[in-house]
């Protein structure tokens, strides 16, 4: 074995991953080899762990929110240098297929996931094209600059494709780790009059208070339709999101959409849902959305508004941990230990 490093492998679905000593990967010519300093727990590990969404091989190293320092470049590398902070688009693309050269590459031909497809962040160094990596000024945190790729940028996304404007009423299924940076970047960045939290935990309707939510609601104690209903004068919303994946939510969430209103689905579950298409959709001309990943651009957009103080993420992150406990890290997230909004790896 050449150059070794630790790496937390998933190596049978269903069960812990091991921390393992491989090699670190080589760097080719348009490559940039990066030394891992921040990598955020989502839930979607939990769905590569548990077989709800499979992995592209076994064993494989989860983790895709990245940041770190680049270490090494390949020798047609132009635009990185050694020591440059850095975080990771997650998302390998072709760019060359219709949605590439149009700036979808979420839905490239080709597509493929760093930490799903191929081996991802929880270890100590990761290889991505160049073109994957984009500087992170010194004034963001590493570990803000990890969630930056997935936990903040996937809420951005759905905002944009649920087209939130100055005026809207928006209402937010869940307010966990991406739900309560939809409930920031609605408030402050997209202009929403009105932004309704829904969540379960009183702790993170707080915080979903503390950024930018004008009402909140816990649907625990009180039925959401109502509340929206009553906050609303009976309009509803103008836009819902629902970041659970849970057939309940979405079916009541999408009861709280009002007249030509949009329902926004970013929430990955295993049920089929069930809707009437004539009183639910057709009578209000609602549109159903639905959301996959996020785009670079909306990465790099991110970076200016984190940097220019116009979001502030230091309360996004709940818990760090060193790569040794990446196991107490998905368990964490996976039983709601704490309340966890989003669980970093430090390094």
């Amino acid at each position: 074995m050449g150059r070794a490093m630790k790496a937390a492998r998933l190596y049978r679905i269903g069960v812990e991953l091991s921390l393992d000593h491989v090699e670190i990967p080589d760097v080719g010519v348009e490559d940039v080899l990066v030394k891992i300093r921040a990598s955020g727990i989502c839930h979607s590990d939990l769905n590569y762990r548990n077989g709800l969404s499979p992995v592209g091989k076994l064993p494989i190293i989860l983790g895709h929110e990245i940041a770190g320092v680049v270490s090494e470049v390949g020798d047609k590398v132009k635009d990185l240098k050694e020591g440059d902070r850095v975080c990771i688009h997650y998302i390998l693309s072709c760019g060359n297929c219709i949605f590439c050269s149009t700036g979808r590459e979420n839905l490239c031909e080709q597509y493929q996931m760093i930490g799903k497809n191929v081996d991802g962040g929880f270890a100590e160094y990761i290889t991505v094209p160049a073109r994957n990596a984009l500087k992170l000024p010194e004034k963001i945190p590493f570990e803000q600059g990890a969630i930056i790729g997935c936990a903040v940028s996937t809420a951005f996304h759905a905002l944009r494709r649920g087209k939130v404007s100055a005026g809207d009423t928006v209402a937010i299924y869940g307010v966990g780790g991406v739900g309560v940076h939809a409930v920031q970047l609605a408030a402050k960045i997209f202009g929403a009059e009105k932004v309704i939290a829904v969540d379960i935990s009183d702790e993170k309707l707080k915080t979903a208070t503390k950024v930018g939510a004008t009402e909140v609601v816990n649907a625990s104690k009180e039925d959401p339709l109502e509340r929206i209903n009553e906050i609303t004068e009976g309009k509803l919303a103008s836009v819902v999101f629902e970041f659970i994946g849970a057939r309940k939510t979405i079916e009541k969430a999408i009861n709280c959409v009002g007249k030509g209103g949009r329902m926004v689905m970013v929430g990955i579950g295993s049920e089929d849902v069930r809707l009437s298409p004539y009183k639910i959709i057709i009578g209000r001309e609602m549109e159903i959305v639905g959301v996959n990943d996020h785009l670079k651009s909306e990465m790099a957009q991110l970076i200016k508004l984190v940097s220019s103080g116009k979001i502030d993420l230091s309360d996004s992150i709940t818990h760090r941990l060193p790569l040794e406990d990446v196991n107490h890290g998905i368990e964490i997230l996976e039983n709601k230990i704490g309340n966890p909004l989003r669980i970093v790896i430090v390094q």
